[in-house]
């Protein structure tokens, strides 16, 4: 329903009673995360692109602010089971986490198997099978790795490879198949362990059987067929939260002259100076959360899964007004015009960003995207001096760096593809990256800890002015 907005602010005279009683309720669906929690997020590119989880990072700023959770960006381009291990002291285990979060498989199958051209080739069936019995062999031995001295883990499914979609991208058959198996495996380790697992791959290709069934040439994933865009992050995202127990509510006010049936029925807020008058209503609340701030970006997602239904609710409920319609003010700030019977069953202000909350969570949602950003950039630091540069290189003056990728490039990579203009910009951002290595990590630090001097509860006062 589309609401009429005004420019015009109006106050409450409070006429009739004043009703100073204190609602206050925190029941709500218990977070996997608590606080003072690190975590690692260990996986290849997808991980490494840092969106998907990006969300969740924003979701608990912005749910559970009293929650301080350190999320750690442990993904590298390109990388396998093997990789994870040969990497699993000095880039995963370093960061002493409380719980890692595992998603491998889209390289450990070995795409380049299922290519059309090599469907005759001897022996064709073998080397997929073995790529996935090495893949199954390693998954438990990571596993069993990360989860030493008392450290938790989850276990996400691999996302899907689009092969269903009519996209410019060769399609490999027998990916996606594959990417389910290693699925299969990493679920036969979470029963045996008896770990929490996140199932991507379902979910993601359900959805984008919807998107293909109006679009064969639409795909959540990527033109490349393996990278999800913005919209598959954030249902990623979705997915990962639903199943670790996020709360959907970020707030429910029921405002009720009387005090039993607000203290019954409100959630995580605290409601006071109630004051009804013949004009409307005013009040105060604080919510102890946040809305969550879907981007631009991402808006697709909300669309094809029930993102606000399920976790983005902050509910305005209130009773005791007169028939018509009201013109709802936050702290004099106009977010729109309601009618009563629809205030009486309940609005979600979640997606109002008129609201001051909204615009505080959309404040920290760009300090997040900044975190991202430096993020992106220290990991193209870790990811060249694990996979590209040798152990004396890495403290070696810059010139001899430079001169040793520039080496590998031209050596490893045949100029003009797509492989080799990759590489000469990771090289070449790790060049300029490593010189403000120091600025990189001190920014990090600074945007979490504005992060967390931004996210905590205030009070706003709420008017309703009949029309």
């Amino acid at each position: 329903m589309k609401y009429i907005f005004k420019r015009t602010l109006f106050r409450i005279a409070v006429l009739l009673f004043l009703v100073p009683v204190q609602v206050f309720s925190q029941n709500k669906t218990e977070p996997i995360f608590k606080d003072g929690d690190t975590v690692c997020f260990v996986g290849n590119s997808i991980t490494n692109n840092a969106l998907f989880y990006n969300y969740i990072n924003l979701f608990y700023a912005t749910r559970y602010p009293e929650r301080k959770v350190k999320f750690v960006n442990c993904g590298i381009s390109g990388d396998v089971t093997q990789g994870i291990l040969n990497r699993m002291d000095s880039d995963i285990l370093v960061h002493n986490p409380s719980w890692s979060v595992l998603m491998i498989g889209m390289n450990d199958v070995s795409r380049s198997l299922y290519a059309k051209s090599r469907q005759n080739e001897p022996g064709i069936k073998e080397k997929q099978a073995q790529a996935l019995d090495k893949y199954r062999k390693n998954l438990e031995l990571v596993v069993a790795r990360l989860l030493e001295n008392g450290r938790k883990v989850i276990i996400e499914n691999p996302t899907i490879y689009d092969q269903t979609g009519d996209l410019p991208t060769e399609n490999f058959f027998g990916v996606n198949e594959a990417l389910r198996k290693c699925a299969d495996y990493g679920e036969e380790l979470a029963k045996k362990y008896q770990l929490p697992t996140v199932d991507y791959w379902t979910t993601l290709l359900e959805v984008n059987k919807k998107v293909q069934e109006k679009d064969k040439t639409a795909t959540i994933i990527g033109n490349d067929r393996v990278h999800p865009g913005s919209p598959g992050h954030l249902i990623m995202a979705y997915e990962f939260l639903k199943s670790t127990g996020a709360s959907p509510y970020v707030s429910k006010m029921v405002v009720h002259k009387k005090a039993a049936k607000r203290n019954s029925n409100s959630l995580n807020c605290t409601i006071e100076n109630v004051a009804y008058s013949k004009n409307g209503l005013q009040f105060e609340a604080k919510e102890e959360a946040l809305p969550f701030p879907v981007g631009q970006d991402a808006l697709a997602a909300l669309s094809l899964v029930p993102f606000t239904d399920r976790l983005n609710q902050e509910i305005l409920q209130v009773e005791d007004l007169a028939t018509g319609e009201y013109d709802l003010l936050i702290d004099q700030v106009l977010v729109g015009t309601y009618p009563s019977q629809e205030l009486k069953k309940g609005v979600n202000l979640a997606l109002e960003n008129k609201t001051p909350q909204y615009q505080r969570a959309a404040k920290i949602r760009d300090l997040y995207a900044e975190y991202r950003r430096n993020q992106l950039k220290y990991r193209n630091i870790v990811s060249i001096e694990i996979h590209h540069l040798t152990d004396s290189l890495k403290t070696a003056p810059m010139d001899q760096r430079e001169a040793a990728l520039t080496k590998r490039l031209n050596d490893k990579y045949e100029e003009g593809t797509g492989t080799y203009q990759y590489h000469k910009s990771q090289y070449k951002s790790y060049l300029e990256n490593k010189l403000n290595e120091s600025t990189i990590k001190a920014a990090l630090t600074d945007l979490v800890t504005e992060v967390y001097a931004s996210n905590k509860p205030v009070t706003h006062t709420y008017e309703l002015v009949r029309k």
